[in-house]
């Protein structure tokens, strides 16, 4: 089994148990998508994991969808209220198709560690995101197992690629360099690298 998947795996059934023994019952339900108009950041590693997975409309989707957000990133990867952009304009991500995730199975760790267990309309924006609405401890466990892929990758390639979903994904369909080099040349020409939020190479 691909280790990305692997990690996916394991994380699912370390939440199940975490959220059994504490009797935490998530609101997160099929339809509630908020957070799904978020931005979310991708290592290299996850990503080609979910490449595989994706279906011919995903993936035309992505080619389109690609361009476009690698144009915002490179204008606004300075703007501390980056981030909000995608979530206050409600632009969704590529995979959300009529309320679901079309990806659910391989979605991103940063996914897999959002929960609450409060009122789902308050993950809107226009509610005003309430300090602790989101759990902490599952957002804690995925980035351990994030954390745990970017030293896989690390080990593959040599460094690690983080950068935003839409955008890496596009990237890499479109042929990655795997030298450290030509990739920081890539993203250094696109004007993605470095800043606050654009891509970074560790």
């Amino acid at each position: 089994m691909n280790p990305v998947e692997a990690h996916w795996l394991a994380l699912e059934a370390d939440l199940a148990d975490y959220l059994a023994k504490r009797g935490i019952t998530p609101s997160c339900r099929a339809g509630c998508f908020a957070c799904c108009h978020g931005l979310v950041t991708l290592s290299r590693l996850e990503g080609e994991a979910l490449l595989p997975h994706l279906s011919e409309a995903q993936r035309s989707r992505l080619l389109k969808e690609g361009p476009r957000r690698l144009a915002l990133l490179r204008e606004g990867k300075d703007d501390p209220h980056f981030p909000s952009q995608f979530f206050l304009t409600r632009t969704p991500c590529p995979f959300l198709e009529e309320g679901l995730c079309g990806v659910y199975p391989w979605r991103p760790f940063s996914c897999r560690g959002l929960f609450t267990q409060g009122d789902p309309r308050l993950c809107e924006p226009e509610a005003g995101l309430q300090r602790g609405h989101f759990l902490s401890a599952p957002w804690r466990m995925a980035h351990l197992r994030m954390e745990a892929v970017w030293e896989e990758e690390k080990r593959r390639y040599g460094f690690l690629v983080l950068g935003e979903l839409a955008t890496l994904l596009y990237l890499l369909l479109s042929g990655f360099p795997g030298e450290r080099k030509e990739a920081e040349t890539l993203l250094e020409a696109l004007g993605i690298l470095g800043g606050r939020w654009g891509f970074q190479v560790v």
